[in-house]
C-alpha cells in the first residue's frame, strides 16, 4: 500500500463529517451531467470504505436515489473503481446547490463556498475532502512532496487562497492539461496532514524525518573523518618523503637528536597523527610541537632536493 493510500484510509475513517468534504470531494471527482430530464451527478471512488461513507452520507442525509457500480481499474487491474451514480431526479439540483457546485441559475461554480471558507472546521473538512479526491503524497522516506491535482485553473488558485488560509503557501504547476497544486516544505506538509487529520501518518513522516536525520548525521561524520583521514596519510606520506631525501643526502644521524626522534618515530608509525606521535616521546610533546619538527624537516629536504 502506498503511503498515499494509508493517509486516505485513515481519514476516510474519520467519523466527524462536514458538508464541506463532501463538496470538495465532489469538485475533485464528480462529473455533473445535465440531461433534459435535469441534472445527475457521477462520483469516482478509488476505495472502498470512501465509497461507502459517501454512499451512506448522501443516501442518508439528503434521500436521493443513489448507486454504486463497482469497476475494474483499467491501469491497476488488481484495484477497484467505485462509480456512485446519482440520476437526475428531484432535490438533485438542490443538492448541488448546498454544496456550492453550481449557482442559482444552475451554473458550475469555481470558488469554494463562502460558508466553508469563513468556518475554520468547514476550512478543514474542505482540505481533507480535496485530498481525498485529487491528493497524493511521497512516501516520507523519499523526497518531501504532497500535491493536489486539479481539472481547472481557476479552482487550483482557488485552492491555493483556501491553503494561504492556513499560512501554507503553495505552488502551482501544469501538467498534461491538470493543474497541480504541489507543497515541497516539511512543514507545510506536515501542517496538511495534521489539518486533514492524519494524525499516523503524521507521525510516521516525524518518525522518518528523525532516521533521515541520524543518517544525514552519520553521512556527514563519516566524510568528514575520511576527508581527514586523507590529509593525514597525505602529509604522512609527505614527510615520509622529506626524511627519506635527509637519509639517503646526508644520513640521519646528521640531524639534531630532536629531529632524528620524530624522524624514525614516522618511519616505525606511518599513518599516526601528531596527536599519537607526540604522545610516544619521552617527554610528551603537543601536536604543535610535533608540527614544528616537521617543518624543520622540509625545510631541509627542501635544500637538499635536486642534490640526491
Amino acid at each position: 500500500m502506498s503511503f498515499t493510500d494509508e493517509v486516505k484510509h485513515e481519514i476516510a475513517r474519520i467519523k466527524e463529517f462536514d458538508l464541506a468534504e463532501l463538496a470538495a470531494l465532489i469538485r475533485m471527482n464528480g462529473t455533473i451531467q445535465i440531461r433534459n430530464k435535469g441534472m445527475g451527478l457521477k462520483i469516482k471512488i478509488y476505495h472502498g470504505d470512501l465509497a461507502r461513507k459517501i454512499f451512506s452520507i448522501i443516501k442518508g442525509s439528503f434521500a436521493l436515489d443513489l448507486q454504486i457500480i463497482v469497476k475494474k481499474d483499467n491501469h491497476f487491474s488488481n484495484h477497484n473503481v467505485y462509480e456512485l451514480r446519482l440520476k437526475a431526479q428531484q432535490g438533485v439540483q438542490e443538492f448541488l446547490y448546498k454544496l456550492g457546485l453550481i449557482g442559482q441559475g444552475n451554473e458550475i461554480v469555481f470558488k469554494i463556498k463562502k460558508e466553508f471558507i469563513n468556518n475554520y472546521g468547514s476550512r478543514r473538512a474542505y482540505l481533507r475532502g480535496v485530498f481525498l479526491g485529487g491528493g497524493s503524497i511521497n512516501n516520507p522516506r523519499s523526497e518531501y512532496h504532497l500535491e493536489f491535482r486539479c481539472e481547472h485553473q481557476s479552482f487550483a488558485e482557488e485552492l491555493l487562497l483556501l491553503l494561504g488560509r492556513f499560512d501554507i503557501r503553495g505552488h502551482l504547476n501544469e501538467h498534461n492539461n491538470k493543474y497541480i497544486v504541489y507543497l515541497k516544505s516539511y512543514e507545510d506538509i506536515i501542517m496538511v496532514l495534521n489539518i486533514i487529520g492524519a494524525h499516523r501518518a503524521l507521525l510516521k513522516m516525524e518518525n522518518q524525518r528523525i532516521v533521515k536525520e541520524v543518517k544525514n548525521n552519520v553521512n556527514r561524520r563519516v566524510n568528514f573523518e575520511t576527508a581527514n583521514l586523507d590529509k593525514t596519510i597525505q602529509a604522512a606520506l609527505e614527510q615520509l618523503e622529506n626524511i627519506e631525501i635527509i637519509a639517503v643526502s646526508r644520513g640521519l644521524n646528521s640531524l639534531p637528536r630532536s629531529l632524528q626522534e620524530i624522524a624514525r618515530l614516522r618511519q616505525e608509525n606511518p599513518y599516526a597523527t601528531f596527536k599519537e606521535l607526540g604522545e610516544m616521546l619521552s617527554p610528551g610533546l603537543s601536536k604543535s610541537g610535533v608540527n614544528h619538527r616537521f617543518r624543520r624537516l622540509k625545510k631541509i629536504a627542501d635544500s637538499l632536493r635536486g642534490k640526491v
